[in-house]
């Protein structure tokens, strides 16, 4: 299910995911970017079936300068990335990292002899204790020194709302909703859960979520039907924590997250900027058959005029 979850965030706009990933790598792309997403399976000896989370490539502009863009980096696959999603923590999850890398590498070789790996990153989803800030795998060739595989750790509810939004990363902000799955774990569920408290924690979340994706919309780092996908997807995973209260011993009496949440809070505005462009479309259309009307009596009048002034002449002369 968590897999399932972080991977709809990449049916967002490319505006949104290159505003992630800069905030992942501290890296500065521009944010009419274009992303491109290559294949996540892999076939093993055995014909099993593997699955990498997200392998995705960032291409300059069609009208930007692609030596300027890729200019401040070293090369080319610097723009190549893998993320992968975890709800814990585990040590031996750098060896598939560099598992799913390989094999990607072996898919998008544009030689024989050169692989290039995408850069990784592990998102830590769930609240964790003692989180390297990477993780680490050494490799040795005979007669060659030793290689270090790194791989970044990013532990997501370690980072409060104020940063992710200044990083432009809003595309986690769903992720809120698991401080109410860990609190569920934490204060011992039954024994010692407060319903007060559980409520009270919600209504941050939801504050933080709702303030964090209109604050976004409104700035640009995302577009509405980004913020809508984004609403949708914070109401399905609290749906889960619903699930797993009710499985718990809880009651079925808890309010939605986000009552009406597919509108956000300037819905009303952008619905009613939108009826005053079909409007004013129509006045313009309007405006234009009379200005033409008022073209054709203009030199109707002209030739009218005219009209007069040689029957004068014609006149005088008689």
């Amino acid at each position: 299910m968590r897999r399932l979850f972080f991977k709809r965030i990449f049916a967002l706009s490319d505006l949104a995911i290159i505003n992630l990933i800069n905030g992942l790598f501290c890296t500065n792309y521009p944010p009419d970017g274009r992303i491109t997403y290559e294949n996540r399976e892999a076939t093993k000896r055995d014909l099993t079936h593997r699955f990498a989370d997200v392998f995705l490539t960032i291409h300059p502009p069609a009208n930007h300068d692609k030596n300027r863009f890729f200019s401040d980096y070293k090369d080319v696959q610097s723009h190549h990335y893998h993320l992968e999603a975890q709800m814990y923590y585990d040590k031996t999850i750098v060896i598939r990292v560099f598992e799913y890398g390989l094999w990607n590498a072996l898919e998008t070789r544009d030689n024989d002899y050169t692989l290039h790996f995408p850069e990784p990153v592990i998102i830590y989803l769930d609240e964790q204790d003692h989180i390297p800030p990477e993780s680490t795998l050494n490799i040795h060739f005979p007669g060659l020194p030793p290689v270090t595989y790194k791989v970044k750790n990013y532990a997501y509810l370690d980072h409060d709302v104020v940063e992710l939004n200044r990083r432009k990363m809003v595309v986690l902000i769903p992720f809120q909703v698991l401080r109410l799955r860990n609190l569920l774990y934490t204060n011992g569920f039954p024994e010692n859960f407060s319903l007060t408290e559980f409520e009270q924690l919600k209504d941050i979340v939801q504050s933080d979520i709702l303030g964090s994706i209109e604050a976004n919309l409104m700035v640009g780092n995302i577009t509405s039907d980004d913020a809508s996908q984004l609403i949708e997807l914070a109401s399905h995973l609290y749906e889960q924590i619903v699930l797993l209260f009710q499985e718990k011993g809880g009651t079925d009496t808890m309010k939605p997250l986000l009552p009406g949440a597919l509108e956000l809070p300037n819905d009303k505005y952008r619905m009613r900027i939108d009826e005053l462009e079909a409007e004013n479309l129509k006045l313009t259309g309007r405006n234009s058959e009379l200005s033409n009307r008022n073209s054709d009596l203009s030199r109707e009048v002209s030739l009218l005029k005219a009209r007069i002034k040689e029957l004068e002449k014609t006149t005088a002369v008689k």
